[in-house]
């Protein structure tokens, strides 16, 4: 798990940050994931993950990467993006 700074999908960014949305970036970034042979946690709650306080950007940044075995043990496995406090992302 953790904040990989990429997205997968265009339409996991949104606002002045799309500049950063380059085919290239989404390419490598889910052909790194086919690489490792892991898949992403199903998603529950809130579509972005990181803010600017304005809410003038958005994206999804934060992810849980599962390996086909943690998934054969726990296949009801999720990820719920909880509320932000302190931190930009949440």
């Amino acid at each position: 798990m953790g904040d990989f700074n990429s997205i997968r999908y265009p339409v996991e960014r949104f606002g002045i940050c799309q500049r950063d949305s380059r085919n290239n970036n989404i390419k490598e970034f889910n052909g790194w994931i086919d690489d490792l042979e892991v898949v992403e946690a199903p998603w529950l709650g809130r579509k972005f993950t990181w803010f600017r306080p304005n809410r003038a950007s958005r994206s999804k940044l934060d992810r849980f990467l599962l390996s086909p075995e943690w998934l054969g043990k726990w296949p009801a496995s999720t990820k719920i993006t909880l509320p932000r406090n302190f931190s930009d992302h949440c």
